[in-house]
């Protein structure tokens, strides 16, 4: 449409192009200390060794039939499995959860020591920043690791003597 003439037409009226964004610029921090890849990243020792992915251990979990409906012993079990999971170095799998309620005390040879140390893990859970740190700290490193036979079996000789 044609403009009228009695209207004066300036700078400020015409229509501008809007600017486009630059091409973008890769960026790499320059200070040290700040991993710039997986490599880069501490492990072992100290450190630990970080889980593959616990959000996977969670949808395990919720979708394990678990003896209970209680909250607390999903917590548990999911500190457990998340635990088991990164000391073997791979990610969760429902072997893992196995292991983790015979350790809570559930199973048909399950030792009453088990029971007695779950009601202390429950009664921890709703103290912690993070699910089951109570009965990860309480469980050996190298029995976590085994598999169910071998924790029955170390469990039975230790409730035998």
């Amino acid at each position: 449409m044609a403009t009228q003439p009695n209207v004066e037409i300036t700078e400020a009226t015409r229509p501008r192009q809007t600017p486009e964004p630059g091409p973008a610029v890769k960026w790499r921090s320059a200070k040290p200390g700040v991993p710039t890849g997986p490599a880069d990243v501490p492990q072992g020792g100290r450190f630990g060794h970080a889980g593959p992915d616990p959000g996977w251990a969670l949808r395990l979990v919720a979708a394990a039939d678990l003896p209970t409906d209680d909250p607390r012993l999903e917590s548990v079990v999911t500190g457990l499995v998340m635990a088991r999971a990164s000391a073997s170095g791979r990610a969760p799998v429902p072997e893992d959860i196995e292991v983790a309620l015979f350790l809570c005390g559930y199973g048909d040879d399950a030792q009453p020591e088990l029971k007695e140390r779950l009601e202390k893990w429950l009664a921890a859970v709703p103290h912690e920043q993070r699910p089951g740190v109570a009965a990860v700290a309480d469980v050996d490193r190298e029995l976590i690791v085994k598999n169910v036979g071998q924790i029955r079996n170390v469990y039975r000789r230790s409730y035998q003597s």
